[in-house]
């Protein structure tokens, strides 16, 4: 059986054993960028036997959730993740009191009751997710980057006999300028031709829209709403685009992965969540940070990385003006700063025409957090074109990929010689259209 629970949270329950993905329900993630489009409570998940999450970021990976469960039951929950360089989430995980199984690429490991998981990664950090009952299986993709047939077939060598699809219908990241909705549109488009080639690739009988179901809830990325993706256009998408059904779930609804339904009331339920979540008041900016401060914790930040980098090999990447510097205006204090990783953070006299314009908050969370460009990513709240996007993605490179248990220096070399995962990141700074 499974149980929809919400965004990119669903139950698999065969006898006793309750696995549980992503579960994330409460409260604002990416630095306050995003809320759920509903809350509700989920009686359910106090059956969990397992939790698998596909990839760290928070409306995925859940602190608040797991700090939820009371200690006394933590033991008997097995939490189920990717193999990662740092074992990071593993071991935070472990120290709440969880059981932790870290599982390998096109690992494939038994639940219980019937149920077989397989997870396999894609570059940088997500992982999708195969499982098989004696009644259906599941196919969950959740964010996994497939715009690439290759990339989708991949996946299809471990996956025969798909069932069931489970695949993001909706853009979850900032497109352009607030001025340009095209981009958005496109991007939000994109995502329903994805949904087909995913389709197309793995065959399955029903395909699942979630993973999208969230505002962006800020004041300054409010504006991404209006060209988002709605759950009836992806309904209607997959009815007439792909051979498979479409299967739209409300939170707490039941489905039994075999049988076609009627998507009526769940159309009305997210039609009515939507109106009403796309008209409550965003969320405003918190309290400025002043330049000094930003400066320090700045410096602080370039510490962190030398002391897990090689400073050399850093300083010849801002040499050869593979990292160069970039340019902001902090919108709340009508100050100008610039950042590389030779001379830190430095004041400038007026505000260069290519800078990034964002919220001294929103620049002190990139320091302070070896995850912050990538939130900054997600939750949108800055304005620039995509050229500067991509400079500040590739200055910024270093600490996404200390984040990724990677860091700049020789010994580590080995850990970058991965094809999928160079194309991805050549792509993602821009440096290469065509990869």
């Amino acid at each position: 059986m499974i149980r929809f629970i919400n965004h990119a949270c669903y139950l698999i329950s065969r006898g006793n054993t309750v696995l549980a993905c992503d579960p994330w329900i409460s409260g604002a993630a990416f630095d306050n960028g995003w809320r759920l489009i509903v809350e509700t409570d989920h009686p359910a998940l106090c059956t969990i036997t397992h939790i698998w999450y596909s990839h760290e970021h928070p409306d995925h990976f859940s602190v608040a959730f797991l700090r939820s469960i009371p200690e006394a039951r933590r033991a008997t929950i097995e939490v189920l993740y990717q193999r990662t360089t740092d074992g990071r989430v593993a071991a935070f995980c472990r120290k709440l009191g969880f059981r932790v199984r870290e599982l390998s690429d096109g690992e494939c490991v038994v639940l219980g009751d019937g149920i077989r998981l397989t997870i396999g990664t894609i570059p940088f950090y997500d992982s999708w997710a195969f499982v098989e009952t004696p009644e259906f299986t599941l196919l969950n993709t959740n964010d996994c980057i497939l715009e690439r047939p290759e990339r989708a077939n991949a996946i299809a060598r471990h996956v025969r006999g798909c069932d069931i699809l489970f695949t993001q219908f909706s853009y979850a990241n900032w497109q352009d300028r607030r001025a340009n909705p095209a981009a958005r549109l496109a991007l939000a488009a994109n995502k329903l031709e994805r949904i087909k080639l995913q389709c197309d690739t793995f065959g399955a009988k029903f395909v699942v829209p979630f993973a999208s179901f969230v505002y962006f809830c800020h004041t300054e990325n409010n504006y991404m709403n209006a060209q988002i993706n709605m759950p009836e256009t992806a309904v209607d998408f997959i009815a007439h685009a792909c051979t498979a059904l479409p299967i739209l779930l409300a939170p707490n609804e039941e489905w039994d992965g075999v049988t076609p339904k009627s998507n009526g009331p769940a159309r009305e339920f997210w039609n009515r969540a939507y109106a009403e979540a796309l008209a409550r008041d965003p969320e405003q900016a918190g309290p400025s940070v002043l330049v000094p401060e930003l400066i320090s914790r700045a410096s602080g930040m370039v510490e962190r990385v030398n002391a897990r980098s090689n400073v050399l090999l850093v300083r010849l990447l801002h040499m050869l003006g593979l990292l160069k510097p970039v340019s902001f205006l902090l919108t709340d204090l009508g100050e100008a700063v610039a950042f590389d990783w030779v001379r830190g953070l430095e004041r400038l006299e007026r505000p260069p025409a290519d800078r990034i314009e964002l919220h001294s908050s929103s620049l002190a969370f990139v320091f302070d957090q070896d995850f912050g460009i990538d939130t900054l990513n997600v939750n949108a709240r800055f304005e620039t074109d995509l050229a500067g996007k991509r400079r500040m993605i590739r200055l910024f490179s270093v600490l996404a990929l200390k984040n990724t248990g990677r860091n700049i220096r020789l010994r580590e070399i080995g850990r970058y010689l991965n094809l999928d995962f160079l194309r991805q990141g050549l792509r993602t700074v821009g440096l290469f259209r065509s990869v």
